[in-house]
């Protein structure tokens, strides 16, 4: 999905609303096209959730990658994430004081945790795999997708390949099926914007404005702090200087991979990193730390039950951390992928799931901020574990 047709989402939503305002009858006839397109996104999610869990468990990288730097790698990916989801929870709290009025309150968000632990802890995987994915129910869908792809790892080489090479080859289908479905996503989004000016009136403008420019906000907010933890390195000046080049690229592309071969450039020849931090850790921050994405379902997730006046309880918020996290290694490599799987998140914290499709179209804006977010991230972690290692090499030398 390239940066033109995000912008004809835009346009696709505007249209709708523009119907919606002018002609409220025509909701009646652009709704269903729009319902009839969500599903057809809807029907996609959990089986590429389940099939991106599954392969990723799988892949097993060379010994080399398994060592020191990877685990230090992967420290910082989920202290990163679950920063992400907290400072955007906190933020978008405060930012949505100013927000323009939604629906009036009608109603609160189921809480996502069993009344006792107990039955949380029993119901973690499913009796059911097709009733838990047909009811949503993402954290036992979650389970169950590690668990087999654990259990793959202990077949003959030959038997796990033959599995991998299926469910691999659904994966793609199931993408192609989306990119199908984003082809047409201005007339889809086109009924569900006139379906919700019908409803909302002429606030839902307003609010979607507040969005693309409360969530820009947020995601420059929270990448701040990795400047702030490179400062104690020295030359963070220059550091910022040098990967202006990657940043500006990432924020017209919208796609972090294709600004990798520019950040593997800077690190080397400008930052100075060394080999395995410029040949591994950025590739692999790259495929697997996707920041930005619990920051937007935290901020989606509270925008939407605001526009729809859903209060969400404090155990739904703290629900959305973890879920966010694990899901943010299952998005497919396409532009907005966060939002794509926070669409089971929505359903599991009673929110319309249309509202995602609607964050979809308004999302060509923030995705510039999200893109360039992230490509500053995986160059900081790069810089940061290469700190880190020179700093236990001279430990481990003046121990010696």
């Amino acid at each position: 999905m390239r940066m033109s047709s995000s912008l004809s989402m835009l346009a696709g939503l505007a249209v709708g609303m523009i119907l919606g305002f002018l002609l409220p009858e025509s909701a009646a006839v652009l709704s269903p096209a729009g319902t009839l397109w969500f599903n057809a996104l809807r029907m996609t999610v959990i089986p590429i959730v389940a099939a991106q869990l599954i392969v990723g468990v799988n892949n097993r990288l060379p010994e080399r990658e398994l060592g020191a730097l990877g685990g230090k790698a992967f420290g910082i990916f989920i202290a990163g994430l679950v920063y992400s989801a907290v400072a955007s929870m906190a933020l978008s709290t405060f930012f949505l004081q100013w927000a323009p009025a939604g629906a009036p309150a009608s109603a609160q968000a189921p809480a996502t945790v069993a009344a006792s632990f107990g039955d949380w802890f029993a119901g973690l995987l499913p009796p059911n795999l097709f009733q838990a994915a047909a009811e949503g129910k993402l954290i036992q869908l979650i389970l169950a997708s590690i668990v087999f792809g654990l259990a793959l790892r202990q077949l003959p080489e030959t038997r796990r390949q033959a599995v991998l090479e299926v469910v691999e080859g659904c994966n793609e289908a199931l993408l192609v099926v989306i990119r199908w479905t984003l082809r047409v996503a201005p007339l889809g989004i086109a009924g569900m914007g006139a379906a919700l000016a019908v409803k909302l009136g002429k606030a839902a403008v307003g609010a979607f404005a507040f969005y693309i420019v409360f969530f820009s906000a947020v995601i420059v907010s929270i990448t701040v702090v990795w400047y702030l933890l490179l400062i104690p390195r020295g030359g963070i000046w220059n550091w910022m200087r040098a990967i202006v080049p990657a940043q500006a690229l990432a924020f017209s592309s919208l796609s972090s991979l294709g600004t990798l071969p520019l950040m593997i450039d800077i690190a080397r020849d400008r930052l100075r990193l060394p080999e395995p931090n410029t040949r591994f850790v950025l590739p692999l921050a790259v495929s697997l730390f996707r920041f930005c994405t619990p920051a937007g379902h935290m901020a989606g997730a509270l925008f939407i039950a605001h526009l729809y006046g859903i209060q969400l309880t404090a155990a739904s918020l703290a629900w959305i951390i973890p879920t966010s996290v694990i899901l943010s290694f299952s998005a497919p490599g396409i532009p907005s992928s966060g939002l794509l799987v926070a669409l089971p998140v929505f359903q599991q914290l009673g929110l319309p799931a249309e509202g995602v499709g609607l964050l979809l179209a308004a999302d060509a804006i923030p995705d510039m901020f999200k893109t360039s977010s992230n490509v500053t991230v995986h160059l900081a972690v790069a810089t940061l574990t290469s700190t880190r290692l020179a700093e236990s090499r001279a430990a481990a030398d003046s121990g010696s």
